[in-house]
C-alpha cells in the first residue's frame, strides 16, 4: 500500500484519454475508499459483509477499469460496480415507487428530527428499500449529483427524481412516526389563504 500511495495520483488528473497504469488505479482507488465503505455499510448486514463488498469492488475495478469506465468518473464507476455486485447477491425488496404518492415536506417538520437520536436517523434509513437507501445516502450524505445517480443505477433523470422525492418521504414518514411515539409533535401547517 506505501508504494501505492506514495505514487498517488487523483484519478481527476488522469486523463480518460489514455489508459491508467496498474498503480495509478489502485491509487485512484485508494482516495474513494471512505465513500466506498460508507455506502457499503448502509447496504451489507454487518462489517464483515460491507468489508467483503468493498473489497470485491475493488477487485472488479482492478480488472474492469479502463475499458469498462472509460469517459465516465472513476468514483461514479466504483459506485456502479458497487451497486452491481451487490444486486447480484441479494434480492432487492423493491423500489417502493408504488407505494406512495410524492407529497411535499413542510421544512418546520424537518427542524423537529434533531431531537431524534442517531439511532433513529439509522433505523429509518435502514427501513427504505435498498435502492432508495443508497440513492439517497449517495445524493444527501456523499454529495452526488442526480446525473452520477442516473449513471449508478441505469435510471433516467425523471426516475431519479421520482426515487429520491418518494426516498425523502418514505424517511420522512418513519421519522414523524417516531416523533410522534416519543411525544413529540409538529406544529400544523399553516396554509397560504389567497
Amino acid at each position: 500500500i506505501l508504494s501505492i500511495l506514495s505514487t498517488w495520483l487523483p484519478a481527476e488528473l488522469v486523463p480518460w484519454n489514455r489508459a491508467m497504469t496498474q498503480t495509478e488505479l489502485a491509487a485512484a482507488i485508494v482516495v474513494h475508499l471512505d465513500a466506498l465503505h460508507n455506502l457499503a455499510a448502509w447496504l451489507a448486514r454487518d462489517s464483515a459483509a460491507a468489508s467483503a463488498l468493498v473489497q470485491a469492488t475493488c477487485r472488479q475495478a482492478l480488472r474492469a477499469i479502463p475499458q469498462e469506465l472509460s469517459g465516465t468518473h472513476l468514483q461514479v464507476g466504483l459506485v456502479t460496480i458497487m451497486w452491481r455486485l451487490y444486486c447480484q447477491d441479494h434480492r432487492l425488496s423493491g423500489d417502493g415507487l408504488g407505494d406512495i404518492a410524492v407529497e411535499h415536506v413542510a421544512t418546520d417538520k424537518r427542524v423537529l428530527y434533531h431531537t431524534l437520536s442517531r439511532a433513529d436517523l439509522d433505523a429509518g434509513l435502514r427501513q427504505l428499500p435498498e435502492a432508495l437507501r443508497a440513492a439517497l445516502i449517495l445524493t444527501a450524505m456523499e454529495g452526488y449529483s442526480l446525473e452520477d445517480l442516473t449513471a449508478i443505477f441505469g435510471w433516467s433523470k425523471p426516475r431519479t427524481q421520482i426515487v429520491l422525492a418518494t426516498a425523502r418521504q418514505l424517511l420522512d414518514r418513519f421519522l414523524q412516526a417516531r416523533l410522534t411515539s416519543i411525544g413529540v409533535s409538529p406544529a400544523p401547517e399553516v396554509k397560504d389563504v389567497p
